[in-house]
Parts: structure tokens; sequence; C-alpha cells
């Protein structure tokens, strides 16, 4: 690698990038210094530093150095609930101004969907959740489907598993549920219908694929009384949606983009 900089802060990124780049074996020390055109004892210094911090890690006393925990959790960080219900609520003021049905912010926690935030609309449906708080398996209500499709196929393989006997409780099955995530990921979006207190609901549910939320499954539920809307009503729903989302997220990166700016 070219070197950029002789300084610690620039050792430390050259330090890093190599790493990065690196196989699963890591690098020696040698090969680092050799790398870097720097002094063996200078970028021991630097690997210190950065392990002190989380930031490499050695394999045994005397092995070969890789990436460690914190550099990974620093390229995985996604936003704060805070931050995602602050983002994501004007959202849902659009949608249920505009279809007037309630809408729900969804997120995955553990094996459940739990509410974020709500918003209750003038055509009521029989919840699942008890509003904000509320939650329930993943995949007894059509948001949990939804957030089951975003999943790798080992890890929803494996939360199935988990949730076969609480679904049943629910009087779902595993194959009708792997039957609603198939068509979630054809369609890009889920339709449902669930029964809570023994009324039936239709739900439509976008997947939020905000870059920013990795780590954390998210998605926005539209809930209406059964077979209020037509086809082509569902449809407009789903778009309206569909620009609500993309809305507030453009809203969310300008305003972030303001406050950088006033502060520099």
């Amino acid at each position: 690698m070219a070197r950029q900089s002789s300084s610690n802060a620039g050792r430390a990124a050259e330090v890093l990038i190599l790493l990065g780049q690196a196989d699963r074996k890591g690098m020696a020390l040698a090969a680092l210094a050799e790398a870097t055109g720097e002094a063996k004892s200078s970028v021991h210094r630097t690997l210190v530093a950065l392990a002190e911090y989380g930031l490499v890690v050695q394999n045994g006393n005397r092995g070969n150095y890789m990436l460690g925990p914190a550099a990974y959790a620093l390229a995985h960080r996604s936003l704060g609930v805070n931050e995602v219900v602050a983002t994501y609520r004007p959202a849902l003021i659009d949608i249920t101004a505009r279809t007037r049905f309630s809408t729900y912010l969804m997120a995955r926690s553990g094996l459940d969907t739990i509410c974020l935030d709500y918003q209750m609309g003038q055509i009521a449906a029989q919840p699942y959740v008890s509003g904000i708080g509320g939650r329930v398996p993943m995949g007894a209500g059509i948001s949990g489907v939804c957030i089951l499709g975003m999943m790798d196929a080992r890890s929803r393989a494996r939360s199935l598993d988990l949730l076969e006997p609480r679904l049943a409780e629910w009087d779902l099955s595993r194959p009708e549920i792997e039957a609603e995530i198939a068509e979630f990921q054809r369609l890009g979006f889920m339709r449902g219908i669930r029964r809570s207190a023994g009324i039936e609901s239709l739900t439509l549910t976008l997947p939020i694929t905000n870059d920013r939320l990795r780590g954390m499954e998210t998605a926005i539920s539209l809930l209406a009384p059964l077979n209020i809307l037509e086809a082509a009503d569902e449809k407009k729903a789903v778009t309206i949606m569909r620009n609500a989302i993309l809305a507030a997220e453009r809203q969310a990166r300008s305003t972030a983009g303001n406050e950088d700016t006033a502060g520099t």
C-alpha cells in the first residue's frame, strides 16, 4: 500500500484497511510493517492502541493480527430505536391521512414483532398488538411474515423451528407461513388476513430496506377491516405506503445533512 501519511492516525487507518483486505488468517506484524513502509516498532504501537479499543485482535501471543469486534460493530451500526421512530413517524402520519386506516411501525425483537409506533385511523380494524410495546410471535401478524422474509435462509429456518409451537396457538402452520413468505418475496410486499378477538382483518405490509437499519428488521403495516378494499384500492394503498416511506427517508437524510452543515 502506498503510504499516505506518517501520522499516528494515518498509520492506524492503513493498518485497518490492510487487515480488512486480508484473508481469515490475518496478517503478521512483519507483513504489516512491510506493507505500510513503517518500522515494526511503530506498527506494533499502532496495533496495541487499536487493540485497546477492540478494533484489532491478535491470534495468540505471537500470532497474526485481525480486525476486532469493535470494527465489525462500527461497520454495522444501525439507527437507534428513537431515530427509527423519528424517521418513519411522518410516513405513518401520511399513510393514515391518505387512507384513513391505522398504520403500525413494527420491528423484530427476538422471535417476536414489536410495535414501535402507530397512528390510529378513522376506519378502525381489530389490531393484533396493544399499541406501542405490544408484541406477537413473528408470523402471527403479517408484519412478522414480512420480517421473516427479509431474513437470510438459515436464520429464517431456525426461527420457524422455534416458532412452530407458538404459531399453532394462533391456528397457523409452518407451511402456511412459508407460502406467505414466498408470496412476499415474489411481490416485494405482504398482503394477508389474520383473526384477532374473533374478527378477521386485512393487513398490507411493506418492508423497510434502509441501509442504515442493518441489524434491525422493520416494516410498516396498514390494517383494514376485511372486504372493505377492492383490488384497485389495495394497489393504491401499497403505492401510498411505498411513496410515504421514501419521502420520510429523504426528509431524514435532508435533515441530517442540514445538521451536519450547521455544525461545520
